[in-house]
């Protein structure tokens, strides 16, 4: 029960501190005029308010909740923050080849995927479960469709924002969906070793109910 009860309170930090976040790079987008990250922080406001109704019934572990509070941050940040007059989307890690963006899609689409086998596992015939292949083709392709709903999105603020340069163009949109894939399959392999070696921890994807031993 104590553990419970530090584990709700810490999601509700967590709440404030993404609503915090939102509301401070909300109010440097209206200062600014950016209405394309206006577009972006709506839609986190949408996402922020299924979120907290839908873990009423999930229980999501504190790990997923944490990673996509960062994700959120480290999204927002990336279109507010400049680093030598290159705003950090657009800065290269390794240049010509590793930008900013493409470990957030790599990122995000690690999350997903845990989230999704979070989600999903207890609710899987266990002949699939088992038939590792299938098992995370499945979680690949959920992920890379979430992905291309994002894709989707950057698309409205093109069409309607005129959001182009900071979207960019074809070849941004392949590397953004083959980063959404790396990130996805690097999720599934660490799914697979972690649920086929025994290990000296128990990580646990949801507080409230145990998970069988798949």
């Amino acid at each position: 029960m104590m553990v419970k009860f530090f584990t709700r309170r810490s999601d509700y930090l967590m709440l404030m501190f993404t609503v915090g976040y939102v509301v401070a790079f909300a109010g440097n987008a209206f200062l600014q005029a950016n209405f394309e990250f206006l577009y972006y922080i709506l839609l986190m406001v949408g996402l922020i308010y299924l979120a907290v109704s839908l873990n009423r019934h999930l229980h999501l572990a504190f790990f997923i909740i944490v990673n996509l509070s960062l994700l959120g941050f480290l999204h927002l940040l990336g279109g507010n923050l400049y680093l030598g007059g290159i705003r950090l989307y657009d800065y290269y890690f390794i240049n010509g080849v590793i930008r900013y963006d493409n470990l957030i899609h790599a990122y995000g689409t690690f999350i997903a995927t845990l989230t999704l086998y979070s989600l999903l596992v207890d609710f899987i015939d266990e002949r699939v479960r088992h038939n590792y292949f299938l098992f995370y083709l499945m979680l690949v392709l959920m992920a890379i469709g979430i992905g291309t709903i994002v894709e989707l999105i950057e698309l409205f603020a093109v069409v309607f924002l005129g959001a182009t340069e900071q979207v960019g163009d074809y070849f941004n949109n392949a590397l953004d969906l083959l980063f959404n894939t790396l990130g996805s399959m690097l999720a599934c392999t660490v799914l697979y070793l972690y649920r086929s070696r025994p290990h000296p921890f128990q990580l646990t994807l949801a507080y409230d109910k145990p998970r069988q031993n798949h």
